[in-house]
C-alpha cells in the first residue's frame, strides 16, 4: 500500500517558493500518505512556513539540510574528511572522479557540496523505496550517491526542467554526465528528451512528463475583441521572456491596444525606459508583481495573452511556460514564439498563435491580424481541449504518483 511506500526528494535548497512544482509534489505525496523525506544541500529557511504546512509536527524529522550554515568554514573541514572517506573504499572511488570533474571545470563549491554531503551520509543510513531528484544535476549527484552505497534506493527518477540542458555554463559542467545517468529520466517536454538523447542518454530510460494546471481554477469564456484591443503578460522581467520583442510589437502595432505586464524582475527598469521613450507609450502599463487571484481575475479581462520567449545570452531556455497554460484554460486567445517545447502546447492557428524568435515586427504584423479572425471561439476551445486532456495538473499527479509508487 501507498502508506509503506518511501519517497525521497533531492534538492539543492527547500522550500523555494518560485519552484511550485516542486512544493506541489511532495505536498501530494505527503496527502497520499506517503512517507516522503526531504534532503536538501542548502540550509532550510522555512520563513513563510511552507515546510511546516505540509508536514506539520513531524516537519524537522521530515526535512534535513547538509551544509551546517551558507559559507560556513566549517564545509572545508567536512569536505576534507569526505574526500578522506571515498579514499579508503573502492565503491566510493568514483565520487573521487566527480570531485576532480568538478576541480577542473573551475567549480571548487560543486566540489566542496559533494564531499560535505558524502561525510553526512556516511552512517546516515538512508533508504528508500524511490529518490526524485528535481534538475539533472542533482539526479547526477544521487546517481553517484547511490552507486557509492551512502544511498540505498529501488528508483531513481530525474526531472529534467530546462536550464540544466540550455544554459551554457550547466551544459559545459554536466553534458558529459547526463548520457550515463542511471535510473529513469523524466524531462518535461518532448524537445528536452530529444536533447537528452543527443548528449547520449538511452531513450528507453526516457519519459516525458509535461507539468500542469489546475484547470477548475480558470473559468473558462469566450468574448468579443475590446476595442483598444487587451494584450496581457505575466511574466519576471528576465532574458528569456522576450518581454523587450513584446513591448516593441505593441508599440509600432497597427490596431489600437493596451499591453499590461504582471511580473517584476532585474530587466524592469530597462523595459520601462523602452516604452516611455516611444510616442505611443500609454500603450503599455507595467503592474508589477500580483497574486494568482488578481492574475486570474487580469485574464477574465484579456482578448490576446503574449510571451514571445527566446533563447537569452547565457543559453537559457523554457520548458513550457505555465502562464500560457492558464491563458489557454481560460479561454484567452495566445501569441508566443517557436521555442523550447512551446509548439507541443500551441498548434499554430489550432490553439493559438506562433512566430519565430526575437521578431517583434513579426509579433506587430500577427497580432492585427489575430484580431479579425472569425473562427477565434473555435481556437479558444481547442486550447481548453487540450489543456483538460494533455496538462491537466490533475490527471498528471495520478500518474506520477503511480509512477513514483510502483
Amino acid at each position: 500500500m501507498l502508506a509503506n511506500k518511501k519517497v525521497l526528494f533531492f534538492v539543492r535548497s527547500f522550500p523555494v517558493l518560485s519552484q511550485t512544482f516542486v512544493l506541489n509534489q511532495v505536498k501530494d505525496l505527503v496527502k497520499e500518505g506517503i512517507d516522503v523525506q526531504v534532503l536538501s544541500v542548502n540550509p532550510i529557511n522555512d520563513d513563510t512556513g511552507a515546510v511546516e504546512e505540509i508536514f506539520g509536527k513531524t516537519a524537522s524529522k521530515k526535512v534535513t539540510s547538509i551544509l551546517p550554515a551558507a559559507h560556513s568554514s566549517k564545509s572545508y573541514f567536512y569536505m576534507l574528511l569526505g574526500f578522506l572517506y571515498c579514499m579508503v573504499s573502492a565503491k566510493r572511488h568514483k565520487l573521487i572522479s566527480l570531485f576532480f570533474h568538478f576541480i577542473g571545470k573551475k567549480n571548487k563549491f560543486l566540489a566542496k557540496d559533494l564531499m560535505c554531503i558524502v561525510w553526512f551520509l556516511r552512517n546516515k543510513n538512508v533508504t528508500t523505496d524511490s529518490c526524485i531528484a528535481h534538475f539533472g544535476s542533482n539526479g547526477v549527484v544521487m546517481d553517484y550517491l547511490i552507486e557509492a552505497g551512502l544511498v540505498e534506493c529501488s528508483k531513481l527518477f530525474t526531472i529534467f526542467h530546462g536550464y540544466e540542458i540550455s544554459r551554457y555554463d550547466q551544459l559545459d559542467l554536466w553534458q558529459n554526465l547526463y548520457g550515463k545517468l542511471g535510473g529513469v529520466l523524466l524531462p518535461i517536454s518532448e524537445h528536452w528528451k530529444s536533447k537528452l538523447i543527443e548528449l547520449g542518454a538511452n531513450a528507453s530510460k526516457i519519459e516525458v512528463v509535461h507539468m500542469g494546471v489546475d484547470v477548475n481554477r480558470f473559468a473558462y469564456s469566450e468574448k468579443l475583441f475590446s476595442t483598444p484591443l487587451s494584450i496581457l503578460s505575466v511574466a519576471r522581467a528576465t532574458e528569456k521572456k522576450g518581454l523587450k520583442y513584446a513591448i516593441e510589437a505593441v508599440l509600432n502595432c497597427a490596431v489600437d491596444c493596451e499591453y499590461r505586464i504582471i511580473g517584476d524582475g532585474a530587466l524592469m527598469d530597462s523595459l520601462k525606459e523602452k516604452a516611455i521613450n516611444h510616442s505611443n507609450s500609454h500603450r503599455v502599463i507595467f503592474e508589477g508583481a500580483k497574486s494568482s487571484n488578481y492574475v486570474s481575475d487580469s485574464l477574465k479581462k484579456t482578448d490576446l495573452f503574449l510571451l514571445p520567449s527566446v533563447r537569452d545570452s547565457k543559453g537559457d531556455m523554457e520548458g513550457i511556460p505555465v502562464s500560457l497554460m492558464e491563458a489557454m484554460a481560460s479561454g484567452v486567445v495566445v501569441l508566443s514564439t517557436i521555442h523550447s517545447g512551446i509548439p507541443e502546447l500551441i498548434t499554430h492557428e489550432e490553439t493559438g498563435f506562433l512566430v519565430e524568435e526575437k521578431n517583434s515586427a513579426a509579433l506587430s504584423q500577427i497580432i492585427p491580424v489575430i484580431s479579425e479572425r472569425h473562427d477565434l471561439n473555435e481556437i479558444r476551445r481547442k486550447a481548453r481541449d487540450k489543456i483538460e486532456k494533455q496538462f491537466n495538473s490533475a490527471n498528471l499527479k495520478k500518474d506520477l504518483i503511480q509512477m513514483f509508487t510502483s
